[in-house]
């Protein structure tokens, strides 16, 4: 399994584009999204992945998955790339993780593209768990590829993510049974890969910023060509490798 995408909650979607064109990236329109209540710009890399930064909208109090986390803009979830995610999530219910089944989404891109794919989604009282995503049409057509995948600032895909969760030891037995191999670092962080990234899980309370959010992706690190990492958001002071 590969890590496919990181979603950031922006207020302004604009704006936000704006600021990580500033910060040296390419950043690619995406459209609206089926439901008409969210729209988004990715940033895809080489390596496959991409950022999503996602806003709303419509007005707080919809029914949205997302929606409780309007007043915490920033990394808000993340996905992994499966394949015949309808069988994989029927097993993964099996083995008492409860993953929802299948549901198909979609969005129209600004040249009028339709784009669709499945989604399966992780309990919402489940801690560290990402959710599941399979294309139904072209990859390509929702995470382009080419020059968008060029950036000035040398950015060749996410290195490092960190999930922060109030029990890492139960997020370490849930992942490791999602992804059907026990973690390559079984001591603080626990650790595992996501194909070309690596995934730490992390205790909440080394994050203030998020006791009030809850659980969920922390920090990540975008690779850089010649070898360095360019770190979103800045690393907390007491937070060690």
């Amino acid at each position: 399994m590969e890590l496919d995408h990181i979603v950031i909650l922006v207020e302004d979607l604009d704006a936000a584009q704006g600021q990580w064109r500033d910060a040296g990236f390419n950043v690619t329109p995406g459209g609206v999204h089926a439901d008409g209540l969210t729209h988004n710009a990715l940033i895809c890399f080489a390596d496959g992945s991409y950022i999503e930064l996602l806003a709303f909208r419509a007005q707080p109090g919809a029914t949205h998955r997302w929606d409780r986390f309007r007043a915490f803009p920033g990394p808000i979830d993340y996905a992994i790339t499966v394949k015949d995610l309808p069988a994989f999530a029927r097993q993964l219910n099996s083995r008492g993780l409860n993953y929802t089944e299948a549901i198909e989404g979609g969005r129209q891109r600004p040249d009028g593209a339709s784009i669709r794919w499945w989604t399966s989604w992780p309990p919402q009282n489940t801690e560290g768990l990402p959710f599941l995503i399979e294309d139904l049409t072209p990859r390509e057509l929702r995470v382009p590829g080419g020059e968008r995948r060029n950036h000035p600032n040398g950015a060749r895909g996410i290195a490092d993510l960190t999930v922060a969760v109030a029990d890492p030891d139960r997020a370490a037995r849930d992942l490791a049974t999602l992804l059907g191999s026990a973690a390559i670092n079984a001591d603080e962080p626990r650790t595992f890969a996501l194909g070309g990234a690596t995934l730490r899980i992390r205790h909440l309370p080394e994050y203030p910023a998020l006791t009030r959010r809850g659980p969920g992706p922390a920090a990540f690190a975008v690779a850089l060509a010649g070898g360095g990492l360019w770190p979103y958001p800045a690393k907390p002071q007491n937070a060690k490798d």
